[in-house]
């Protein structure tokens, strides 16, 4: 306790030496705790549930082959066959996602969530915070014994209802159909894919009423569902996968034209302890990018701390006479190293206290720059042990790389040549050739991050300005869905061109189209797109 209070003194006599490290410290170890947040959430974190390194994904040798690792794209009979055999593992469960409009009437409230089969939270061993969670007995077509029902998320139950404890046994319309909230999710269980946001989830019985005749209960076409399997206490991935072989023939045994060809080839089991995917959009999309953000900030810490290098060896020499009486007065070397380790130890520790709150707002920027208007992306970014222990382990590298150098340095001080004229010219700190090398270092370092910067820049530049082959000014594209609306399925196609013809007469538009898939958009919905003869412009889409 004494060396600290000593080394608190230390550094407070020079406040703007002291102020710039911890600041500096503070900008790279914040930019690197936020970068490594992000690859933490997309990357490495396991699913909040019971034993995630125990789930895994129902895949085939063609799905794997062709991109679709979590192996979507089973339909209804496919996972019935499943559910009877899953007695080889300890549980099993069913889910695609849906939209669900909360409006009774009027404008469209959308919400995003699940339809999930019955087995669905007691195999992912996520309880509700009020209420409970829906069972198979609820699992059944036109709803169990409490009519329709639906487990709302934490986010939903604050947004909407305010958080209230008598939210359950509430009615909630879910595309004018009527549910019953029989509970709420823990806030940090937000799907089982990353990237996701997770407002409901409703059983998967529940769905012929949602959709009437358009069921993906009677359609053997509608290949939407993912299906997951939790693995036995002591079943390895080899057994389980040998398991699912042998029973694969009474799986498909329902008419092998009747299934895709990705079902009828041997079935695979892909570990989903990250997600229900271990290659989801997002980390597709965004694995390379964050290692190579996170190797430049790397490289800005790396800087930071040369810099500060710097800095302690100026401070040093500036003590000299200070380490000369000590080592005179009989103070081992090594106490004075020490010293001068446990102040440099301080810095890092404060710059880590104060990179935290940087980090906690830094995340959140960049999770703002990965989303777009038509693609939003949703992360909870908690600090979690992963990212406590990661501040702290490069805290207390950066207090050796900056605090060593000079700590050794300062040790190596004469107390009879620097007890002359003060220490003047004191051969044991002379900064020269240490100095003018990490000069060298920092600007060799800086000279790649800024030639990177230059790189990623004209990238982006390149890519705004690059060609997306139609002409997109003045055009707005809104998405109709029909199917959804009070039409019979034979007068659908008419109402659609009805509706394309009705836009184009609105005045100040000048063109209007409908498209199945809209260029750059994707999505199976129709489309319809209008273009504004004015400076104003107006989609529809149907």
């Amino acid at each position: 306790m004494p060396d600290v209070r000593l080394a608190v003194r230390a550094l407070l006599c020079t406040p703007l030496v002291s102020a710039l490290a911890v600041l500096s410290l503070a900008l790279g170890i914040g930019a690197n705790t936020a970068v490594f947040s992000l690859v933490n959430t997309v990357l490495l974190r396991t699913l909040p549930v019971r034993n995630p390194e125990r789930l895994v994904t129902v895949s085939s040798n063609f799905a794997l082959a062709h991109g679709y690792r979590n192996g979507i794209g089973w339909n209804y009979d496919m996972w019935r066959r499943f559910e009877q055999e899953r007695s080889a593992f300890e549980d099993a469960f069913a889910w695609t996602w849906a939209t669900f409009n909360l409006s009774p009437g009027g404008p469209v409230e959308p919400v995003r969530g699940m339809i999930a089969s019955g087995s669905f939270f007691s195999t992912l061993g996520v309880p509700a915070v009020i209420g409970r969670t829906f069972t198979p007995a609820d699992d059944v077509r036109g709803g169990g014994p409490d009519g329709p029902v639906a487990v709302i998320s934490y986010a939903l139950w604050q947004r909407r209802f305010g958080g209230d404890v008598t939210v359950i046994g509430r009615r909630l319309e879910l595309d004018r159909v009527p549910f019953t909230i029989v509970g709420v999710t823990p806030p940090e269980f937000s799907g089982i894919e990353v990237g996701e946001s997770l407002d409901l989830v409703v059983p998967l019985g529940t769905d012929q009423l949602l959709k009437g005749t358009r069921t993906l209960l009677d359609n053997p076409r509608a290949l939407l569902l993912t299906i997951m399997l939790r693995l036995q206490a002591e079943q390895s991935l080899e057994s389980a996968t040998a398991a699912i072989g042998a029973m694969q023939p009474r799986i498909l045994d329902l008419g092998r034209s009747q299934l895709p060809k990705f079902a009828q080839e041997a079935f695979v089991l892909v570990p989903a302890a990250t997600g229900s995917t271990d290659k989801s959009q997002l980390r597709q999309r965004y694995e390379q990018p964050l290692l190579v953000v996170a190797a430049v900030t790397a490289l800005v810490l790396l800087i930071a701390c040369v810099n500060i290098a710097n800095l302690e060896l100026a401070r040093a020499a500036a003590r000299r006479h200070e380490f000369s009486v000590r080592l005179a007065l009989g103070a081992p070397r090594a106490r004075l190293a020490w010293q001068l380790f446990l102040e440099s130890l301080i810095i890092a520790g404060v710059g880590a206290v104060l990179g935290l709150q940087f980090a906690k707002w830094s995340s959140r920027l960049l999770v703002s720059q990965l989303s777009t208007s038509g693609d939003p992306v949703f992360l909870n970014l908690p600090i979690d042990w992963r990212v406590l222990g990661f501040t702290a382990t490069v805290a207390t590298a950066t207090a050796l790389l900056f605090g060593t150098v000079p700590a050794f340095r300062a040790s190596r001080v004469s107390p009879f040549d620097a007890m002359k004229a003060q220490g003047r010219g004191a051969p044991g700190l002379q900064r020269g050739t240490m100095s003018s090398s990490l000069v060298a270092v920092q600007v060799a370092f800086s000279l790649v991050v800024v030639c990177a910067a230059a790189l990623f820049l004209e990238t982006f530049q390149r890519l705004e300005s690059k060609p997306i082959g139609f002409d997109a000014d003045r055009i707005l594209v809104v998405t109709v869905d029909t199917s959804r609306a009070s039409v019979a399925p034979k007068d659908r196609d008419w109402f659609s061109r009805r509706l394309v013809s009705a836009v184009a007469a609105v005045p100040g538009v000048s063109q209007a189209a409908a498209s199945m898939a809209t260029p750059g958009l994707g999505g199976a919905p129709i489309f319809s797109r209008t273009r504004a003869a004015g400076p104003w412009t107006s989609d529809v889409a149907s």
